[in-house]
């Protein structure tokens, strides 16, 4: 029962997805997958580096993004 209801809940997530950004699942999930954020520390300074963002990754982003 627990399955059905993971599928059910990743189903209804991506057609959100899809509906939100006008973009198909695959398109997001190529788009986004490589974006990655490390931390470390360095001399007891914590450290964040990241990957710089696509315009595709930005306009995605944008769009799941909630306007105030």
């Amino acid at each position: 029962m627990a399955h059905l209801t993971m599928v059910t809940a990743s189903l209804a997530i991506a057609r959100h997805l899809q509906e939100t950004t006008g973009t198909s699942i695959k398109k997001i999930i190529q788009t986004l997958k490589p974006i990655q954020t490390i931390e470390i520390l360095i001399a007891g300074h914590p450290y964040t580096a990241t990957d710089p963002i696509t315009p595709q990754a930005h306009q995605i982003l944008t769009a799941l993004t909630p306007q105030t």
